[in-house]
């Protein structure tokens, strides 16, 4: 299967379930979220209850793109936020304990380096196991940038892996400075910024 046998388009919200199942099973070994939350047992429902709310808001506002096959199996799931003077880091739930710790060290860490120009914010992208390799990845980038074309906006977003760098390079982003560097032995995040 390759990229153009797979279709990309914006999550309906009578698919919120469907995609919220589909994006643990794809971030579950994400390397920010495996981070995040070390413990595997305890992954799933950590990243349930931070992810519900928001991914409804994100699907509400068309800013979650689902690869499917062409079977309509949804195999990939990709967060594109529209940012701008004005927009608002997601918000997260106080508290002292190492989950909330660790999401606030990384939200302060990228933050510092976020644009501060309109853009769109790849805030993750991500397939579930078995699918990998198959161009979901590529199906959701075209997607996106096409959008990011027509509305004259450049793309920012954080590679989380040397594998995810590769793939953003060959569609066209360019390195942003010096890698964020997560503490505590965590993935090293490269800032990518792709030209309007």
């Amino acid at each position: 299967m390759t990229a153009t046998m797979l279709t990309a388009r914006p999550a309906l919200a009578s698919e919120f379930d469907t995609v919220l199942a589909l994006c643990l099973e794809a971030f579950a070994d994400e390397a920010v979220t495996a981070w995040v939350v070390p413990d595997s047992g305890a992954r799933l429902a950590a990243t349930r209850e931070l992810l519900a709310a928001s991914l409804a808001a994100a699907i509400a506002a068309e800013a979650v793109v689902v690869a499917f096959t062409c079977h309509s199996e949804a195999i990939a799931a990709s967060i594109w936020i529209d940012m701008d003077e004005t927009s608002k880091d997601t918000e997260f739930p106080a508290g002292n304990d190492r989950l909330t710790q660790r999401l606030t060290t990384v939200k302060s860490l990228t933050a510092a380096r976020h644009p501060k120009v309109p853009h769109i914010y790849l805030a993750s992208m991500g397939t579930i196991p078995q699918r990998r390799g198959v161009g979901a990845g590529t199906a959701m980038l075209r997607h996106g940038l096409d959008r990011a074309r027509r509305l004259g906006l450049p793309v920012y977003l954080e590679a989380s892996t040397p594998l995810n760098r590769k793939l953003y390079a060959r569609h066209g982003f360019a390195d942003h400075g010096a890698p964020i560097q997560l503490p505590e032995g965590g993935p090293a995040l490269q800032p990518m910024w792709h030209s309007a």
